[in-house]
């Protein structure tokens, strides 16, 4: 069956089940329900026309759904499936957002009815602005989707699941769970760590005066994610905490080489180590395999005025230069900035360059 014919029922409409209820509808899958327990969510997320229809309980109408999309917090997920699973149609196919898939798996494992089917699943995408306000149907446009379906899972349930994830723009991605859980551990939990401390850290140096006056952008940038919900962490990082623990230890082991070069003032040591991280973090991910497909990518200077951003793409736009990524590299407020931007092809490359130029801007190809 087309995907736009399926029914679905998003359990918990906040950020990210609203944001896939907004890009569902948005690509014409019109049975797009809503399961959340807190009335005004429901009420703010029909307004918005996540959902075409919802309840704060279980009803029937909600129940025959298809696919069953668990975007609650992590400790929820669970109980979550095992509700919607006794009054599934045989057949249907739950999935979920969660941060976490080792102990979900593991917890549903051979709790399932013989014929609902469950596959894992999680949009590397998110806002600073949670809840259901901050829903944008572009949300998960062009993000990695990881999903983490069982051997035994039958090919049409994982294929219900992708057809899902294609229609929100995101592209899908599959680990096992373990190897998801060890991957998030690295590049999502442990960062949202170092933000934490480092936040903590300059407010035992500078107090908390000093730091709001003078805290640079680079600050701000490299700490932004301590500002998610400290509760919602709190259930991510205790689903995952043997990996978790293993990515501290080793940050810590890298932090400690740093610390002993300073100490023994082996500044050609500290120098390499900050060499062999530039190199690293240079090449992430541009122009190299990865799970995206290969990205050719510009920089462009631009003033500090209002609209200045948008100038710039509508420029590549009027050409149907489609921009994958954009990024602001850096800003001096006042005097302007860059901003990153990454196109499809080599083709669109060259012809934004040149399109740029025209308009009398500073760009280049980012090597």
């Amino acid at each position: 069956m087309a995907g736009r014919g399926r029914q679905v029922t998003i359990v918990g409409v906040g950020l990210i089940g609203g944001s896939i209820g907004l890009a569902l509808r948005a690509a014409g899958w019109e049975k797009v329900g809503g399961l959340e327990v807190d009335a005004r969510h429901l009420e703010e997320a029909l307004q918005l026309g996540a959902v075409s229809f919802g309840d704060t309980v279980l009803t029937p109408e909600l129940a025959a759904a298809e696919i069953f999309v668990l975007a609650t917090p992590v400790p929820q997920i669970v109980p979550a499936a095992r509700l919607v699973a006794k009054h599934a149609r045989p057949g249907a196919v739950i999935t979920d957002t969660g941060s976490t898939k080792e102990e979900i798996v593991q917890a549903l494992a051979g709790t399932l009815p013989a014929d609902i089917w469950f596959v894992g699943g999680h949009p590397l995408a998110g806002s600073e602005e949670a809840g259901i306000k901050g829903a944008d149907p572009y949300l998960l446009e062009n993000a990695f989707y990881l999903l983490t379906p069982l051997p035994s899972t039958p090919p049409a349930a994982v294929e219900a699941v992708v057809e899902l994830v294609k229609a929100t723009g995101a592209i899908p991605c599959f680990l096992s769970p373990r190897e998801h859980d060890r991957l998030v551990a690295t590049v999502s939990h442990l960062p949202h760590l170092v933000a934490a401390a480092l936040v903590q850290t300059a407010e035992r140096l500078v107090g908390e005066g000093e730091l709001q006056r003078f805290a640079a952008g680079g600050f701000r940038d490299t700490t932004r994610i301590a500002s998610g919900s400290p509760a919602l962490w709190r259930g991510i990082i205790s689903s995952n905490r043997d990996h978790v623990l293993a990515a501290l230890d080793s940050f810590l082991a890298v932090l400690n080489s740093f610390r002993q070069a300073i100490e023994e003032g082996d500044f050609s040591a500290l120098e390499a180590h900050l060499a062999r991280a530039r190199a690293i973090r240079e090449a992430i991910p541009r122009r190299g395999k990865g799970m995206l497909a290969p990205a050719w990518e510009l920089v462009v200077q631009v003033a500090d005025r209002p609209g200045a951003i948008s100038a710039v793409t509508s420029i590549l736009a009027q050409a149907g230069i489609n921009i994958r990524d954009i990024e602001i590299l850096r800003v001096r407020e006042g005097e302007g900035g860059s901003l990153r931007l990454a196109v499809e092809n080599q083709e669109m490359l060259t012809q934004a360059l040149a399109l740029l130029s025209e308009a009398g801007y500073t760009v280049r190809a980012r090597q």
